[in-house]
């Protein structure tokens, strides 16, 4: 029976050496680089940068685009999609000052100062707003 030999077909770049996000680390193995389309409304992103375990962006990175940019990167691969849209209501009512409605979900707390810094650079580096 007569076969057809082509190339591979890839989502991306084939890498070596690289983390997930595709820094350098020696020993990993080969990835393939992988484009990846999410549209976040202003309470998802919210969400992310403030609630993601193992995320902590200090003060003075809420000013830096790119470390913002990045956190969400790192965020959105962590994420439980699922819940996202819960967490996003949750954060977005703390921003705005409005009642919280009880879900029957625990929430993780946080200063709403920092929270207003979140949503400040949200908006900034977005453009989206609550």
């Amino acid at each position: 029976m007569p076969g057809i030999v082509s190339e591979p077909s890839t989502a991306g770049q084939i890498v070596d050496n690289v983390d997930v996000f595709g820094e350098p680390e020696p020993g990993t193995p080969t990835r393939v680089e992988v484009q990846v389309r999410a549209c976040l409304s202003f309470g998802e992103l919210l969400a992310l940068l403030a609630f993601t375990p193992g995320l902590n962006l200090l003060w003075e990175e809420l000013d830096d685009d790119d470390a913002v940019q990045h956190a969400v990167r790192f965020a959105a691969l962590t994420v439980d999609i699922m819940g996202l849209h819960y967490l996003a209501a949750y954060a977005t009512a703390l921003y705005q000052g409005a009642e919280v409605l009880d879900t029957g979900r625990v929430y993780p707390t946080v200063d709403d100062e920092y929270l207003t810094a979140v949503g400040r650079a949200v908006t900034r580096v977005f453009g989206v707003a609550a």
